[in-house]
């Protein structure tokens, strides 16, 4: 040994038993670290997730979610594209506003003036010389638009009655808007109807806009009995517009909610550019869908935003909507191992939907075969590199953002058809974009309009809604066809 001295066996065999010891203490210390490193690990892991999940939430926009844009708060809108062109502007050194040389709009002269004043200038300037008899040099023409203080009239109708000389009495009829002994005609019903279905005025506030702006003094129960009056007197109509739709190849769907109460009422809605049909229910599931009157039997195409509960439905061919995708993969697309597969399937989409546009165009009725499987081949590709992002994870269940990134890849394997539809099939929009500027009314009554008191103003609303909604897309004044609805003959759409 390096001291020289040989140790005995007995020395031996202790030092061994020593160090052994030490081995043992050691590889237990490391154990427990090791267990101690695996929790730690697990926790990092958990808290990992957390911070992922309030930061995806806080990072909810109207680009990446449903929420709309006056949500957007922190500054995020400063990331939307057009504020983007808006710096670009900025840089090119473009102003707000008219651009030099470029065609300006203004209020336009009429050719028929109601009044015309002539303003002639009776004495000159310069020296004082009276001009009356001096001929005019030119003629410079302002007009100026406005509105005649309003002033409600009253008609008097008197109904004469005649003795027969068989004895008998005959009484004239009155007019349908002679309603007893004095009431509003259907112009001012109407108005007041205009206020609170397309306005979204609260009673009180109606009440108030009638008195200032018409000079007509009305109670909150009279203006609740006209918006009654009013969705009484649509059932035809409902019943054609549901009879068009049904004969429809294309109907877009789609759901929304509002309060009621202390809870929700769900507005349902089916339409065509030319059609639209609000449905109130107190359920967003299918008993609210049903209730519509489409399905179960509609067998045209159905395009949604890819509610689970409409693909429950086998009568019709379905289309999901490209926007929600697009936003839905937006939001997924903010986790670092989801990046690449969503930016792929967003820019094959929107590829697509150029495609589709350009065919639209020309005189094709679809796209060629060779370009769309290439297009479809594209998908699948983009598919599986979806599902290998999202792998099942080990000893646990899949957390709310893993699972959102798994439900979106498989989605998109599984309702393939329904997605791609919009370039299958070019009656198909890409959007449902027609749904939703249906409903967006419903959002505009929920910010304005306090909630429901009771089903039945939910119900009338979506009557009402359905009418004004569907005589603006046929290019008719709203006000106008309010007062047809009073005159007791509701204008309906013919089919096309």
């Amino acid at each position: 040994m390096a001291s020289g001295v040989e140790r005995s066996d007995a020395e031996v065999v202790i030092e061994n038993d020593r160090l052994r010891g030490e081995v043992e203490r050691l590889t237990s210390e490391v154990d427990r670290l090791a267990g101690e490193n695996v929790g730690l690990r697990s926790e990092i892991d958990s808290f990992a997730r957390k911070i992922a999940s309030l930061e995806k939430r806080i990072g909810k926009n109207s680009v990446n979610s449903s929420l709309p844009p006056s949500s957007d708060l922190f500054g995020r809108s400063k990331d939307r594209p057009e504020n983007a062109n808006r710096a670009q502007r900025r840089a090119l050194g473009r102003k707000p506003g008219k651009q030099t040389g470029t065609d300006g709009k203004h209020l336009a002269h009429v050719d028929d003036p109601d009044e015309v004043h002539l303003h002639t200038p009776s004495a000159c300037d310069g020296c004082g010389a009276d001009l009356a008899d001096v001929p005019v040099e030119r003629t410079e023409i302002r007009q100026v638009t406005d509105i005649p203080t309003s002033v409600p009239t009253t008609t008097e109708h008197r109904a004469e009655s005649k003795r027969c000389g068989c004895g008998t009495v005959t009484k004239a009829a009155f007019p349908k808007e002679a309603r007893g002994h004095a009431s509003y005609g259907p112009r001012i019903r109407a108005t007041a109807l205009y206020l609170l279905s397309r306005q979204h005025l609260p009673f009180e506030r109606t009440k108030e806009a009638m008195a200032d702006l018409l000079g007509v003094t009305v109670s909150t129960g009279f203006l609740d009995s006209v918006y009654s009056e009013g969705a009484d007197g649509l059932a035809g109509f409902l019943t054609a517009v549901l009879a068009q739709l049904r004969d429809t190849d294309v109907v877009y769907m789609d759901e929304t909610s509002d309060r009621l109460g202390k809870g929700s009422v769900w507005f349902h809605v089916a339409c065509t550019e030319l059609l639209t049909l609000l449905h109130a229910d107190i359920t967003r599931g299918p008993d609210g869908i049903e209730a519509t009157g489409l399905l179960p039997d509609f067998d045209g195409v159905a395009v949604h935003d890819r509610l689970g509960w409409y693909f429950d439905y086998d009568q019709p061919t379905h289309a999901a909507c490209g926007a929600h995708l697009l936003r839905n993969l937006a939001s997924v697309g903010v986790s670092f191992d989801q990046t690449e597969w969503t930016s792929s399937m967003a820019a094959l989409l929107l590829e697509m939907k150029a495609e589709a546009a350009t065919v639209r165009g020309s005189d094709k009725k679809k796209i060629s075969k060779k370009i769309l499987a290439g297009y479809l081949a594209r998908y699948d590709a983009i598919v599986g590199e979806a599902l290998a992002a999202n792998p099942a994870p080990i000893g646990r269940r899949r957390d709310s953002i893993e699972a959102e990134g798994y439900n979106l890849a498989l989605a998109f394997r599984t309702r393939k058809d329904a997605i791609c539809r919009f370039a299958t099939d070019l009656r198909v929009d890409f959007t449902n974009n027609l749904a939703e500027r249906d409903l967006r009314m419903v959002k505009i009554h929920k910010k304005v309009s306090t909630s429901f008191r009771a089903m039945e103003g939910a119900e009338r609303l979506a009557t009402v809604r359905s009418y004004v909604g569907t005589a603006i897309k046929h290019g008719l004044d709203p006000l106008d066809v309010l007062v047809r609805l009073f005159h007791r003959d509701p204008w309906i759409p013919q089919r096309t």
